[in-house]
C-alpha cells in the first residue's frame, strides 16, 4: 500500500534472494482488500500510517474479510508501544522508516530469504512424478492437495468428477469456491489440524446421503519438517455405514445398554481423584488393583506412561489439559509393545460447571496395520514392476525407449544399455514397425489405452498400451508398453476350443464362479459366475495375473500363492476364505477350492468359489451378540437384575456390590424389600409400563437401602425380555448417590449465589440511577454544543449496562432449582393469563402430557407470545400442538404474523440480539437446554412464525 518506489530496497531484497516478483500498489486499506479478493498476492508492503487508519486495523480488516493470509511486511515511525501491538495483531515484520543499519538490514534480508524458501517450497507442491500421478489417476478413491492457504494445488479425476469440474478448471481456486460455506468451515477446521499439529488426520462425513472417510496426509518440507501442504484421500464407504446401520438396528436392548463398554474409560474430577473407570480401561492398560485403588490420577498416569514409546508428549498433553480445563483433546497413543490407541478427553459439566475431566481410549492397532499394509504395497510399486513376469517399458512419441525393467532388459540382451543410452527405436520382429506406430500414434491421438496382439521370438503376446500425462499440460509424454507372454495361455484356449460344448455346460453355466488360471497366476477363462463374483468379464481378466492385478486381497495375496504351490505340487486345496476386491470397490468374503489340472501337458488351477459374504456378517453379528451377553452378566458397570413377579431371578456382581449383599444372597428375594416404601408406588407403575412393552430408558430416580441400611439414589431402567424361555423385566440400576449429594449441595451453592448476586445487582442499579440522574443533569447545564454527543454516547452506554444488568436478574434463577415434571397444558394456560391474550389455544392431548424441565418453563411460554405480540405485527392467532415421532416429541408454537427473514433464524437465538434487550429468546433457549430439550424457528416469512420444542423420549410422559 503506498508508492511502490518507497519500498524499492525490500522489493530489491527479493530478487536478490532468488524471487520472482510482481508487483502491484493500492491506494489503501478498501483497495487492497479488493485486490487480495480479486488475486492471490504472497507478500503486502505498507506503511503503518494509512490516513485514518493504521496497520493494526489493515491487520484486523485482513483477518475478517480475506481467506488466505499473506505475508505482512510494514514500516513506520511508531513508539515501541505500538509495535508491540502492531506484532500481537498479526503483522509479521516491521521496521523503522530511515533505518537501515546493518543490523536491520540482515534481520530484514533473514526473514525475506526465509519467506522466499517457504513459496519456493510451497511452489515445488506443484510438481509431482509422472508415474504417481498415473496411480493416482487410476484410483476410484478422490484425491487432493490443498497448501497451506487452501488452495488446490491437485485434483485427481475422480474428485473432479465428484465436483463437477473438468481439466485444469481448478488452477488457482479456493477451497470455498467449490464448496459451502458449512463445508469449508467444517474441511479448514480438520485441514487445521494437521497444520497445527503437524501429524495425520483422519475423519468421516457424510454428504449428500452418502458416506466418506477423509484422510489428511501431512506434505512436508524435506529439511525443516514443515508441513507445506495436505494430501487429502476421500474413500466412498457408504456400502460399510449402510452394512453398520443395518446390523446396529438388529442389535437387542443389551446391545444398546452394553454399547458404551466398548472404550476404555476413565473419569477424575478437577483436583485428580479417580471418581469412575470400566473394567475395558483396566483390560486395556494392564491396570492393577493396586494403582487403581488409590484413586490418584497421578499414579495412574505415572503407571499408564510406561508403557507409552513417547512419554514427553504425554506428559506434555496432561499437563496443558491440567491448565486449560475447558479444552477438549483427541491424540493417537503407540505402545512400546506394538499397539496404537485414539485418546480422546472432553470436560464434564454440570449445569455449565466443569467438575472433572472423562478420558476415553479406542484401540485402534488393527486398523493401523491395515493402513501400513496399503503404504507398503504402493512403496514397494516399483518392485512389482521389476519383479513381474511381464515386460514393462516406456517410449516417447518417436518410438523411443525411455526405460524398461529388467525383465525385458533380459530378453534384448546385452544390447539392452545401448538402447537406452542412444535412444534407439524398440527393437521389433521384421514387419511389426508400422503396426507399433499406428497403435503408439493412437494411443497419443486418442488420449486412451490401447491393447493388441503380437508375436515376438515365437511367443505370443497380448501388448498393452498406457498413455503417460503431464500433471499441468495433459499433454502425452510417454507411453507405457506391457507385454505379457500368452503363449502357454494360447496353447491352453486352443486345447479348450475343442472341448466348448462341454464346457460351456460344465463351466460357464456352473452356478458357482470356476476361474481356470495357469500355474503362474494368469487368467485363461472365467464363467458368468465369476463375472457376477468379482464385476470382471472374461474379457477384462483374460491374460491378467491374479497376484497383480489387485482381486485378492493384499492380506490374503501369500495364502493364495500357498494354494497355488500346493496345486503344482499336484494337491488340491480347500475350502479356504479369501477376500475378493471386486471391479467396483466393494470387499467380499469368498470360499474358494483350487484343483490342479492338465492340459496338453501344461499345468493347470482351476478355482471354483462361491460368495460367503452374508453368511460371514451373519457369523459376525452373532458372535458379537453371544459375546455381548455373556460380558452382560459379569462385567456391566451398572446393576442388571432380571424380575419375574416382582421376585429377583438373576442379579450381576455389580448388585451385590451396590447393595452390599454377598454373591447369590439377593436371588429369590422381592424387589420390593430393597426399595424405599415411598418409591415403592413408582416402581410398581414403572414395572406396569415396562409390562405393557414400553422401554423404559434411565432418567427414573429411585431410592434403595443396602443390607446395613444405608441410602442408595438409583437411576433406573427396564425393559420387557425372555429368561430361559419364559417372560421376565430387565432392571438396570446406576448408582448416583454421590451425584445426587453433589447436586444438592450444588442448588445450595446456587441459591447462596442468588442472593449474592440480588444484593449486589440492586446496589449497582442504585448507584446507575444516580449516574443517570447527574448525567441528564449534565445535559441540561451543558452549554457547550460539541459535548453534546459525548454526553449522549454516556447515557447510552449507562442505559446499555442498566439492561444487562436488569438481565442478570431474569438469568440468575435457570437451573437454579431442581428440575421437575410439568403439565405442558397448565403451564401454557399459566403463561397466557400471565400475557392476557385471548387468542392463545392449545391442543386438549396437551392436558395429558408432561415433560421434564427447569421449572422457568412458563418463562419460555411467556417470552414466545411476548415475541408474536411484539414483533408479528397483525397477530391474530397464536397456538400450540405436538406431533409425535419414533424418538422424540415435538412441541409446536405457532402464529399467523410476520414471520421471520430466513437469514435471522439462528441470530434471534443469539445473546443481544434483537430490536429490544435480546435477551428473551436467548433466555428460552437456555432454560430449555437445561434438561435437554432444544428450539427452532421452521416459519415462512409472510406467513407466521414457527417454533418447534424437541422434547427426547425419556424427558416427557403420559398422564
Amino acid at each position: 500500500m503506498g508508492d511502490p518506489k518507497q519500498f524499492s530496497f525490500v522489493t530489491r531484497l527479493f530478487t536478490e534472494n532468488g524471487a520472482k516478483t510482481s508487483i502491484s500498489s493500492a491506494a489503501d486499506i478498501k483497495d487492497t482488500i479488493n485486490k487480495l479478493h480479486a488475486s492471490h498476492y504472497d507478500i503486502v508492503i505498507g506503511d503503518f500510517d494509512l490516513g485514518k487508519e493504521n496497520g493494526i486495523d489493515f491487520i484486523g480488516r485482513l483477518k475478517k474479510h480475506v481467506q488466505y493470509s499473506p505475508v505482512t511486511i510494514f514500516a513506520g515511525d511508531q513508539a515501541p508501544s505500538v509495535v508491540k501491538e502492531a506484532v500481537k495483531a498479526g503483522i509479521d515484520y516491521f521496521f523503522l522508516h530511515n533505518d537501515e543499519t546493518e543490523l536491520e538490514l540482515l534481520r530484514l534480508n533473514t526473514f525475506i530469504r526465509q519467506i522466499i524458501r517457504q513459496k519456493q517450497g510451497e511452489e515445488a507442491l506443484h510438481y509431482s512424478d509422472t508415474n504417481f500421478r498415473t496411480i493416482v489417476e487410476a484410483t476410484d478413491d478422490s484425491i487432493y492437495m490443498i497448501d497451506r492457504h487452501y488452495r488446490y494445488l491437485f485434483i485427481n479425476s475422480p474428485h473432479q468428477k465428484r465436483l463437477g469440474i473438468f481439466g485444469e478448471n481448478y488452477e488457482s481456486k479456493m477451497y470455498k469456491d467449490l464448496h459451502t460455506e458449512e463445508e469449508t468451515k467444517r474441511f479448514i477446521n480438520s485441514l487445521n489440524q494437521v497444520l497445527t499439529h503437524n501429524n495425520y488426520y483422519s475423519e468421516e462425513y457424510e454428504k449428500e446421503g452418502r458416506y466418506y472417510n477423509r484422510k489428511f496426509i501431512p506434505v512436508r518440507y524435506q529439511t525443516s519438517q514443515q508441513t507445506l501442504a495436505v494430501t487429502v484421500v476421500s474413500i466412498d464407504i457408504t456400502d460399510r455405514v449402510r452394512l453398520e446401520d443395518e446390523i446396529a438396528r438388529g442389535a437387542s436392548l443389551v446391545t444398546a445398554t452394553f454399547e458404551s463398554t466398548s472404550d476404555g474409560i476413565f473419569v477424575v474430577d478437577r483436583v485428580g481423584k479417580i471418581v469412575n473407570y470400566n473394567q475395558k480401561f483396566l483390560d486395556m492398560w494392564f491396570v492393577p488393583e493396586s494403582v487403581i485403588e488409590a484413586k490418584d490420577e497421578e499414579v495412574l498416569l505415572a503407571f499408564l506412561e510406561d508403557q507409552l514409546e513417547d512419554r514427553a508428549s504425554f506428559i506434555e498433553k496432561i499437563d496443558y489439559l491440567k491448565k486449560h480445563p475447558d479444552k477438549e483433546a483427541f491424540d493417537v497413543l503407540e505402545f512400546r509393545d506394538g499397539r496404537v490407541f485414539e485418546r480422546n478427553t472432553l470436560p464434564q459439566r454440570i449445569g455449565g460447571t466443569i467438575i472433572g475431566r472423562v478420558w476415553t481410549f479406542k484401540d485402534v492397532t488393527e486398523h493401523r496395520k491395515t493402513l501400513s499394509t496399503l503404504q507398503v504395497t504402493q512403496a514397494n510399486y516399483r518392485s512389482v514392476v521389476e519383479s513381474t513376469g511381464d515386460s514393462i517399458y516406456m517410449v516417447d512419441s518417436e518410438g523411443c525407449y525411455l526405460f524398461m525393467n529388467s525383465y525385458h532388459r533380459n530378453k534384448l540382451g546385452d544390447i539392452a544399455d545401448k538402447y537406452l543410452e542412444t535412444r534407439m527405436r524398440v527393437m521389433l520382429p521384421p514387419g511389426e514397425e508400422q503396426r507399433f506406430d499406428q497403435a503408439l500414434s493412437r494411443v497419443i491421438t486418442t488420449r486412451r489405452k490401447f491393447q493388441d496382439e503380437f508375436q515376438w521370438l515365437s511367443k505370443d503376446y497380448i501388448r498393452r498400451f498406457n498413455p503417460v500425462k503431464d500433471d499441468e499440460t495433459e499433454e502425452i509424454r510417454a507411453v507405457t508398453v506391457v507385454l505379457t507372454d500368452i503363449s502357454d495361455w494360447k496353447a491352453a484356449e486352443r486345447e479348450v476350443k475343442n472341448n466348448e460344448e462341454r464346457l460351456k455346460i460344465l463351466f460357464d453355466l456352473a452356478p458357482e464362479a470356476y476361474l481356470l488360471t495357469d500355474i503362474k497366476g494368469t487368467f485363461i477363462e472365467s464363467n458368468r459366475a465369476a463375472t457376477d463374483l468379482t464385476g470382471y468379464a472374461p474379457e477384462d481378466l483374460k491374460g491378467r495375473n491374479i497376484f497383480t492385478m489387485g482381486l485378492i486381497g493384499s492380506m490374503h495375496i501369500t495364502k493364495t500363492a500357498v494354494l497355488f504351490a500346493k496345486n503344482a505340487l499336484g494337491k488340491p486345496t480347500g475350502p479356504d476364505e479369501v477376500h475378493i476386491s471386486r471391479k467396483d470397490g466393494r470387499v467380499l468374503y469368498a470360499e474358494v477350492m483350487t484343483y490342479p489340472i492338465k492340459i496338453r501337458n501344461q499345468s493347470l488351477v482351476m478355482t471354483i468359489a462361491r460368495d460367503i459374504t452374508d453368511r460371514k456378517a451373519s457369523e459376525e453379528a452373532l458372535k458379537q451378540r453371544e459375546e455381548q451377553y455373556r460380558l452382560l452378566a459379569n462385567n456391566a458397570g451398572e446393576g442388571v437384575f432380571v424380575l419375574r413377579d416382582n421376585r429377583i431371578i438373576f442379579a450381576n456382581p455389580k448388585s451385590s456390590e451396590i447393595f452390599g449383599y454377598a454373591s447369590g444372597s439377593l436371588l429369590q428375594s422381592l424387589i420390593t424389600d430393597i426399595i424405599h416404601p415411598d418409591d415403592q408406588e413408582e416402581l410398581s407403575a414403572l414395572i406396569l409400563r415396562a409390562g405393557e412393552g414400553e422401554e423404559i430408558h434411565a432418567g427414573v430416580s429411585l431410592r434403595a437401602f443396602t443390607n446395613t441400611g444405608e441410602l442408595r439414589w438409583l437411576e433406573v431402567g427396564m425393559a420387557e425380555v425372555v429368561w430361559n424361555n419364559q417372560p421376565a423385566l430387565l432392571l438396570l440400576c446406576l448408582d448416583i448417590t454421590k451425584q445426587k449429594i453433589a447436586q444438592d449441595a450444588l442448588v445450595q451453592s446456587n441459591r447462596k449465589l442468588n442472593l449474592l448476586s440480588s444484593i449486589t445487582r440492586h446496589d449497582v442499579l442504585n448507584q446507575i440511577t444516580i449516574l443517570l440522574a447527574y448525567l441528564d443533569l449534565l445535559k441540561k447545564k451543558n452549554r457547550d454544543q460539541e459535548l453534546e454527543p459525548y454526553i449522549d454516547k454516556q447515557v447510552e452506554a449507562t442505559q446499555s449496562i442498566r439492561t444487562h444488568i436488569v438481565f442478570t436478574k431474569e438469568y440468575q434463577d435457570v437451573g437454579v432449582k431442581e428440575p421437575l415434571w410439568q403439565n405442558i397444558g397448565a403451564t401454557i394456560a399459566s403463561a397466557k393469563e400471565f400475557g392476557r391474550v385471548g387468542f392463545v389455544t392449545w391442543e386438549e392431548n396437551l392436558d395429558t402430557i408432561e415433560v421434564y424441565a427447569d421449572p422457568l418453563l412458563e418463562k419460555v411460554f411467556s417470552n414466545l407470545i411476548s415475541n408474536s405480540l411484539m414483533h408479528g405485527e397483525n397477530v391474530t392467532s397464536i397456538r400450540f400442538f405436538t406431533e409425535e415421532r419414533p424418538s422424540d416429541l415435538l412441541l409446536i408454537y405457532e402464529d399467523n404474523g410476520a414471520g421471520i427473514p430466513e437469514k435471522e433464524k439462528k441470530k434471534i437465538f443469539h445473546h443481544g440480539y434483537g430490536k429490544n434487550t435480546g435477551f428473551g429468546l436467548f433466555l428460552s433457549r437456555e432454560i430449555l437446554s437445561i434438561t435437554g430439550l432444544s428450539i427452532t424457528e421452521t416459519g415462512i416469512e409472510g406467513k407466521g412464525a414457527r417454533f418447534e420444542i424437541l422434547i427426547p423420549r425419556n424427558l416427557y410422559r403420559l398422564v
